[in-house]
C-alpha cells in the first residue's frame, strides 16, 4: 500500500483515527453527562453550611440522580463494548437508559437513600470518631458496590421482583467474589484519581466512562456476567 492510500485510510470517514476520536468523544459525553446527574448533589453539598437534618434530607434527595445515571454510563459503555467502537446519538442513548435505570431500579434507589439517611446522620454525629467514621464508610462501600452488583444483573436481563433481582445479583457476586472486590478497587482508584493535582479536574470528565469500561471488563473476565446470566434462567 502506497504512503497516500494509507493516510487516506487513516484520515477515512471510517478510519482508525476517526474510530479513536468517536471513541474518545463517547468517553467524554457519557462522562459528562454522568456528572450532570451529580451536579444537584454537589450544589446542595457545597451550599450547605453547618450540618443540619434540612442538609442531610436534601443531601440524600440531590442524590438520588446518580444511581440511574451509573445505570445509564454502564449501559452505554456496555453498548461500547458489544458494538466495538462507536454507537452514535450518545446523548439520547444516555437519557434513555437513565429513565429505563430509574423506573426499572427505582426500589433500589429508594433503598439506597433509605440507609444514606442513617449514614448520613451517623457521619455528621461521629464523623470525627475513628471507628465510628470507618463504619460509615465501610456501609457506604457496601451500599454502592451492592448497586453495581444489581445494576449490571440487571443489564444481563435479570427481571423478577425487587428481591429476586437483589438475591441473583448477590449471589453472582458471591459466587464471583473477585467482581465485587475489583468493582470497589476501581471506585477507590476513580475517587483517588480525582484528587491528583494538576490532572485531577481533566480526569474527571472522562473517570466515570473509564470507571464503567473498568467494572463491565472486570465482569466478563470474572464471570459475573455469565453466573448472573445463568442465574436468571
Amino acid at each position: 500500500m502506497s504512503a497516500t492510500g494509507a493516510t487516506r485510510g487513516l484520515l477515512a470517514y471510517d478510519g482508525r483515527l476517526s474510530r479513536v476520536l468517536l471513541a474518545v468523544f463517547q468517553y467524554f459525553a457519557v462522562s459528562a453527562l454522568f456528572l450532570l446527574t451529580a451536579l444537584p448533589a454537589i450544589i446542595v453539598d457545597q451550599a450547605s453550611g453547618r450540618v443540619s437534618h434540612a442538609g442531610i434530607w436534601l443531601g440524600v434527595l440531590a442524590a438520588l440522580p446518580i444511581g440511574p445515571g451509573a445505570y445509564a454510563v454502564l449501559a452505554g459503555m456496555r453498548g461500547f463494548l458489544i458494538e466495538g467502537g462507536y454507537q452514535g446519538r450518545v446523548f439520547r442513548r444516555f437519557w434513555r437508559d437513565f429513565a429505563t435505570g430509574a423506573v426499572r431500579l427505582r426500589w433500589l434507589w429508594a433503598g439506597v437513600a433509605l440507609i444514606a439517611l442513617p449514614l448520613g446522620y451517623n457521619a455528621a454525629l461521629y464523623g470525627g470518631s475513628d471507628v465510628p467514621f470507618l463504619a460509615v464508610m465501610a456501609g457506604g462501600a457496601l451500599v454502592a458496590v451492592s448497586a453495581v452488583a444489581v445494576c449490571s444483573a440487571s443489564l444481563q436481563g435479570a427481571e423478577g421482583t425487587p428481591l429476586e433481582i437483589l438475591t441473583l445479583a448477590l449471589h453472582a457476586a458471591a459466587a464471583r467474589p473477585l467482581a465485587p472486590l475489583a468493582h470497589l478497587a476501581v471506585l477507590v482508584i476513580a475517587l483517588a484519581a480525582t484528587q491528583l493535582p494538576v490532572f485531577g479536574a481533566n480526569l474527571v470528565l472522562f473517570l466515570p466512562a473509564l470507571a464503567a469500561w473498568a467494572v463491565l471488563t472486570v465482569n466478563r473476565l470474572s464471570g459475573f456476567d455469565r453466573k448472573a446470566a445463568a442465574l436468571r434462567r
